[in-house]
């Protein structure tokens, strides 16, 4: 059976064009129209690959992706951006809401293809699925993207907050550095020195969201970048 991929774009002849090179290209696709059908849709059939626009009156597409990767039912879905608007900083803030990657318009159809393909790649890993993650009282739970502590559930991470403190507490106590960190949670080199920034953003972005002093948990490292640590007693 061929891969389904669904299509979110509010432009109908754009939609049509997209929805054809699939067809030619061996992929079985669906459509919706705006971003409030396009959550119903995915979350309806499952697709094994979105391709989504972000410019979109109504629900627009930051906020349909974010809807999608924090759905259990949806997260797993890769998301593929395409948009018209290739301002600085966009790709960034895609990647950050939970997009696996991103591409601008005007596309050639070869370079979507292959975009669509690796993607598809990546959501079929051979690899065994990450576990969860436990270090003192604090449990980190993969499927459900969920932060525990004592008996306090915290679910209000976005994914790639989630996927930073779960790449870190993996390698607990040991640190990490912010190039190394991008590169896992983001997917991707970072494109400068001050896309690192990024990282520095999400690290106080986790501690205020779960209450933790730059001291205690998750911890800076001079010159190393940061690190999961149990905190002393005391």
């Amino acid at each position: 059976m061929p891969p389904r991929i669904l299509l979110i774009e509010d432009d109908p002849a754009f939609r049509k064009a997209v929805a054809g090179i699939l067809k030619l290209n061996g992929f079985d696709s669906s459509e919706a129209g705006s971003g409030k059908a396009g959550v119903c849709l995915a979350r309806a059939e499952k697709p094994e690959l979105v391709i989504l626009d972000l410019v979109m009156p109504g629900l627009g597409g930051l906020e349909v992706c974010q809807r999608l990767k924090q759905d259990p039912e949806t997260a797993s879905i890769p998301i593929l951006i395409l948009t018209g608007n290739d301002r600085e900083g966009q790709d960034v803030a895609c990647l950050d809401m939970g997009a696996d990657d991103y591409l601008t318009k005007p596309v050639k159809a070869e370079r979507l293809l292959a975009y669509c393909r690796a993607l598809l790649r990546r959501s079929r890993p051979e690899t065994p699925q990450p576990q969860d993650v436990r270090v003192g009282d604090l449990r980190l739970d993969y499927g459900r993207k969920t932060v525990a502590m004592k008996g306090k559930e915290f679910s209000h991470l976005t994914p790639k907050e989630f996927g930073l403190l779960y790449e870190l507490a993996c390698r607990s106590p040991e640190p990490e550095d912010r190039v190394a960190l991008y590169e896992r949670v983001w997917g991707i080199s970072p494109p400068s020195e001050s896309s690192l920034k990024t990282v520095d953003v999400h690290v106080r972005r986790i501690r205020l969201k779960l209450g933790w002093t730059s001291d205690r948990w998750l911890v800076s490292v001079t010159g190393r970048g940061y690190c999961v640590r149990v905190p002393a007693k005391g």
